[in-house]
């Protein structure tokens, strides 16, 4: 066997694919066929690193790849070395709202902060603390003291330092503010959930944040998006190599009504002004959705003018399938990358279940013949939910005759529900 994973990562895996989700973990494990998105997606991470804002639409049909692809850049951008947040947009949680659909998509993604060995989010006070403790180890190194010996007003003080480079944005003096007074009450044992509701945007109200924290600010529907941009440039003061955040089921944005939409859409224009104009440093975001969500004339971002003369392909790019632009399509995988990646999920339902399977490489291959005949298209998430279900039958009855099983056998059209 050739990969290298564990009994409990293989069975995540296996578990996550035979239900039609992408795997929170191992997706690289699965990653056949993206050689060249990931080497896009690898030069956008270098000019994350390098303080460039990076902002790019995953497009793509039901079944292709979009959702896994966002989770392997989430993956791999969190063992990298970057910060991560990501969040799947839906009629409660979009980019504006009337009913605070923006508070909750900042919510969501603050919620799934992740970084390397904590990818299930929730990392929030873990990045605070690790920077918090860093900033000590400087100042008592620098001055030969024990680190137990470092004043609380030391640390203040090269808080206050470290992130003057985020004096730029708006809000910063409140989010410096708040971070100060999370260290001081930490470092004596107090509670700091007051400091955390403000990081989380659940702070309600302007009186709130001012009454708790004596600052003048909080996250609202309208400013999300500032908040998200000061975290980016937090990520590269406190060591990591930037921001990574992914939007997730844009397709959602088609569906509501126009003047929603419209207020949508000017939201995602100004996230994307932002990024292009250089004024949101150390961040990639990338928003996932269908052919639909781009190009209809109607409900999609091309129905938005000004969106779609930012962000529309060449003729060139087009017909070529770039992954340089600003628009990153997913490409179906061939016969022979189906066939790869049934070959990988075949070896890691081995080692999920512990078991030698009697399928051979030959026997995949008369697999994959007799679903192409049989079926109109496949999409890889519904092969792999049918070639998981094969590999059930055959470990629970390796006397069963797998040319009977196969024989006509189709697969299920890809409806979008739930997809990779």
């Amino acid at each position: 066997m050739g990969i290298k994973v564990g009994r409990k990562s293989a069975n995540i895996i296996i578990k996550a694919l035979s239900s039609g989700v992408v795997p929170s973990r191992g997706a690289e494990q699965i990653a056949v066929g993206r050689k060249e998105e990931v080497l896009s997606f690898d030069r956008d991470l270098q000019d994350v690193s390098d303080g460039i804002g990076v902002f790019r639409f995953v497009i793509g049909d039901y079944g292709t790849g979009k959702t896994f692809m966002s989770q392997l850049v989430r993956t791999h951008a969190a063992e990298s070395g970057f910060l991560v947040m990501s969040a799947d947009l839906s009629p409660a949680c979009r980019l504006r709202g009337s009913s605070g659909e923006g508070i909750m998509t900042y919510r969501q993604l603050v919620s799934s902060m992740s970084v390397k060995g904590m990818m299930d989010g929730g990392a929030l006070e873990a990045v605070l603390q690790t920077w918090m403790d860093s900033l000590r180890n400087r100042i008592a190194e620098s001055s030969g003291k024990d680190p137990t010996a470092v004043s609380v007003r030391e640390v203040e003080d090269l808080i206050r330092k470290e992130t003057d480079s985020m004096s730029y944005l708006p809000f910063y003096n409140d989010f410096k503010k708040v971070l100060v007074k999370y260290y001081v009450r930490m470092r004596v044992g107090r509670d700091v959930s007051d400091q955390i509701r403000w990081f989380n945007g659940d702070c309600n109200s302007l009186k709130e944040a001012k009454d708790a924290l004596e600052v003048g600010s909080c996250v609202k529907d309208d400013n999300w998006f500032v908040f998200v941009k000061m975290w980016a440039v937090f990520a590269a003061v406190a060591g990591y190599r930037g921001l990574v955040v992914i939007l997730d089921q844009a397709d959602v944005l088609t569906k509501v009504g126009v003047a929603a939409r419209t207020s949508n859409y000017e939201m995602i224009l100004s996230m994307y002004n932002d990024v292009a104009q250089g004024h949101a440093k150390s961040m990639a975001m990338y928003m996932c959705g269908t052919a639909d969500f781009l190009e209809d004339p109607v409900r999609g971002l091309f129905s938005y003018g000004a969106l779609k003369s930012r962000i529309e392909e060449s003729r060139f790019e087009k017909d070529r399938g770039m992954v340089s632009g600003p628009v990153l399509r997913t490409k179906p995988l061939t016969f022979e990358e189906q066939e790869a990646l049934l070959l990988r999920i075949l070896e890691l339902h081995q080692i999920a279940n512990e078991y030698e399977s009697p399928i051979t490489q030959e026997m995949v291959e008369e697999y994959m013949r007799d679903v192409k005949s049989n079926s109109s298209s496949v999409s890889p998430r519904m092969l792999s939910r049918d070639f998981i279900g094969l590999l059930n039958v055959m470990m629970d009855d390796p006397s069963a005759d797998f040319d009977a099983l196969i024989a006509g056998r189709s697969v299920e059209e890809d409806t979008g529900q739930e997809f990779i």
